[in-house]
């Protein structure tokens, strides 16, 4: 007896080959079932974001309430505080501090009334070394003096005091124009230059020039405040 072996079609084929069992997947769905289960599921996401938003909404606005809760308990606490600390300063206790702040008052009234004439040394220079210093004009001594009135004050023609201007420049004409800048201040007046002498080795003119101040320099700290800060 022949045994005789089955050999496949294909000879490239091995009998492994020809026994394997193919995977084949269809979807088989009607369109219709597909895309109501795809709107359930973007329903379903849309709720849970809403849910979300309404939640965090929802934290915010206790968050506000307690926070405007806790801003009104505060400022009632202050405004109690500070009615209380009022009725207090009509007690004994704080009498002593209401009468010094009163007397700090009617001290500071009495000082501008004291001080009305009173004069910015600080501010007069400043005003004359800043035109000085325009004219190119180097000063070497300022002397002052009050004129013969109590405590200064201006008497009825507005003269203050004298003023003595001492310093150097390269030639008459610089001192002319110094003068001249010097008469058209309002705190000052009547400049007059007293001498003018040139140094020969040095080649340059030394001058005295007498001013006199009159009451618009006249400022102070209780008073007309300074225009260049003196005080």
């Amino acid at each position: 007896m022949t045994t005789t072996a089955l050999m496949p079609v294909d000879p490239s084929v091995s009998p492994q080959q020809a026994a394997r069992i193919l995977t084949i997947r269809a979807d088989l769905l009607p369109p219709e079932i597909r895309d109501g289960r795809r709107s359930r599921r973007i329903r379903s996401l849309i709720v849970v974001v809403v849910l979300l938003v309404v939640a965090a909404v929802g934290a915010w606005y206790w968050q506000t309430t307690v926070a405007k809760e806790a801003a009104d308990q505060e400022y009632e606490a202050t405004f109690q505080d500070l009615t209380d600390t009022r009725a207090d300063q009509k007690t004994d206790e704080f009498r002593a501090l209401v009468d010094y702040q009163d007397g700090g008052e009617l001290l500071k009234t009495e000082l501008t009334t004291v001080l009305a004439d009173d004069l910015s040394w600080t501010n007069l220079i400043n005003l004359i070394r800043d035109n000085a210093r325009k004219e190119k004009v180097t000063l070497t001594d300022l002397n002052a003096g009050l004129a013969e009135t109590a405590e200064g004050a201006a008497d009825n023609s507005g003269v203050v005091g004298s003023l003595n201007i001492s310093g150097t420049a390269k030639d008459k004409r610089v001192i002319a124009n110094f003068v001249n800048r010097l008469g058209s201040l309002d705190h000052v007046t009547n400049p007059f230059v007293t001498s003018a002498n040139k140094d020969k080795v040095l080649n340059i003119y030394s001058f005295t020039v007498t001013v006199t101040i009159t009451d618009k320099a006249l400022c102070g700290r209780f008073t007309t405040k300074c225009p260049s800060g003196g005080k």
